[in-house]
């Protein structure tokens, strides 16, 4: 019977390890947790994004989903804003999972590349609870720049 309890044990101990790892693999950002639009056209270099943010929404965590947005999802205009595709398909995110936890935290460098226009904070009750959007100044270049720096995209001439 007690060995019966230690194996049972160390089954558990095991499972334990095995969803901590697996969730080590997931997404820095849950992309279900905001929605990203074009919001017109900024100045050169950079692009306005309008953000979402379900939950708290946090001047940070908008940044952060702009951010996040821009690079891995693009965004489609609206009739004022222009499109953008996205810089990186979604599995450099998995690649690059240890740089991307770093930039893409809420105190991490993406927050330099981002900033909220004063006046366009917007909050909406909905259905899942209540989300946080603003209006997001993402500069697109200096960004792109910084991910080529650090190896995790190619740079626009590297293909020709």
């Amino acid at each position: 019977m007690r060995k019966l309890k230690i194996v049972v044990c160390l089954m558990a101990a095991l499972i334990a390890v095995v969803n901590v790892s697996a969730k080590d693999k997931l997404k820095v950002v849950d992309p279900s947790d905001y929605e990203i639009s074009g919001a017109g056209s900024g100045t050169e270099g950079t692009c306005l994004v309008k953000v979402f943010v379900y939950g708290s929404g946090s001047d940070a965590a908008i940044k952060v989903a702009a951010v996040h947005g821009v690079i891995f999802r693009g965004f489609s205009g609206t009739s004022s804003g222009a499109s953008q595709p996205a810089m990186a398909s979604p599995s450099v995110e998995e690649t690059h999972l240890t740089f991307f936890k770093s930039f893409l935290d809420e105190k991490g460098a993406c927050q330099n590349y981002a900033n909220i226009v004063p006046g366009s904070y917007e909050r909406v009750k909905t259905a899942k609870g209540k989300k946080v959007g603003a209006v997001v100044q993402v500069m697109r270049s200096a960004l792109r720049h910084e991910l080529e720096q650090q190896g995790v995209i190619k740079s626009l001439s590297s293909g020709f």
